[in-house]
């Protein structure tokens, strides 16, 4: 027979826990209302889940780079990549730019795509960044 930790706590508080006679048992069960509280919530998290899965996102609803952006300052973004000296570049090519980068994602022709380095932003095809690499 197994016995509960309530058991168990009350036998040993018990005057004498060898004789039987003068033992309190008394059995407190667990509250199931906590129990039940989570199945509940967790039901209505599936549903909800399954009622509206999440919606796609497009290129066009992602927010633009700006130049200002933080993140664009630290890798030097511009909107223009025939504005970047290419001396100044790290793989000096006078052809690069967000279009032919290995990092831009999204679908050629497209004007703004999205971009691993700015993640949730669209870059410009025709920007630059120093991060920039060639697509293999």
């Amino acid at each position: 027979m197994r016995r509960s930790f309530a058991n168990y706590v009350l036998e040993c508080l018990a005057p004498d826990p060898f004789r039987t006679s003068q033992r309190i048992i008394k059995e407190t069960p667990l509250s199931k209302i906590a129990r039940r509280k989570f199945i509940q919530l967790s039901a209505v998290a599936v549903a909800g889940c399954l009622a509206n899965p999440g919606r796609k996102v497009f290129a066009q609803d992602l927010p633009h780079v700006t130049e200002d952006d933080p993140m664009a300052n630290a890798m030097k973004y511009t909107h223009d990549a025939s504005t970047v000296d290419a001396s100044t570049r790290a793989n000096p090519a006078a052809d690069q730019d967000c279009a032919n980068c290995a990092l831009v994602q999204g679908n050629d022709g497209d004007e703004w795509r999205p971009c691993q380095i700015f993640p949730g932003k669209a870059v410009n095809a025709n920007g630059w960044c120093s991060v920039w690499a060639p697509k293999a």
